[in-house]
């Protein structure tokens, strides 16, 4: 690469920094520093694909592609938090992802259980089946319930033409859960 295309990167890269951040914090809720990482690691990628050619024939503005990466980066970091709880661990339970809505988890399961141990279980019982759901049911539970993400972020961060086309999977995607959650408790009980 040349000295001049360099300096187009970089100044590229000075220039998204602070919308990349904020689109990050904003639509993954993550820490500054973790936004941070995600940004670098994006621009690596980036970096990488522009020296190989591989956007010599692009067709969306190179921002979006950027924030592309980096909504990439950010679900791949998200994705790895979740793989590293110690399912065992009661208190990690309780602090997983900022914990989940109580309410919403009884309303899609439809028990209101007082029971502290049992609920404890279903909220196990909840993150196991949705952390195993297929794409796209896994995203959408999560930014839903875990996240408390509107319909319309949603629609944007999984490129989804309308707010109902993603009201429309997200009622797919309770049917598939409600089904697995139906064969668990019924091998358990």
């Amino acid at each position: 690469m040349t000295k001049i295309a360099d300096k187009q990167i970089n100044d590229f890269a000075k220039k998204q920094w602070e919308k990349s951040l904020a689109f990050l914090q904003g639509h993954f809720n993550l820490r500054r520093t973790t936004c941070e990482d995600i940004f670098q690691e994006s621009f690596i990628v980036l970096y990488e694909n522009i020296k190989s050619g591989k956007l010599d024939n692009l067709t969306s503005s190179l921002s979006s592609y950027f924030l592309g990466i980096c909504k990439h980066k950010a679900l791949e970091a998200i994705r790895a938090t979740d793989k590293n709880v110690t399912i065992d661990d009661e208190l990690s339970l309780s602090l997983m992802d900022g914990g989940f809505d109580e309410e919403k988890i009884n309303s899609i399961l439809a028990l209101d259980a007082d029971d502290t141990e049992l609920n404890l279980k279903k909220g196990l019982i909840v993150r196991e089946i949705v952390k195993n759901l297929p794409s796209p049911c896994n995203e959408l539970l999560w930014g839903y319930y875990r996240d408390n993400l509107k319909m319309v972020t949603l629609a944007k961060m999984y490129n989804y033409k309308s707010e109902g086309a993603v009201k429309v999977t997200k009622h797919r995607c309770l049917e598939k859960f409600r089904n697995r959650f139906s064969q668990i408790v019924k091998s358990i009980f």
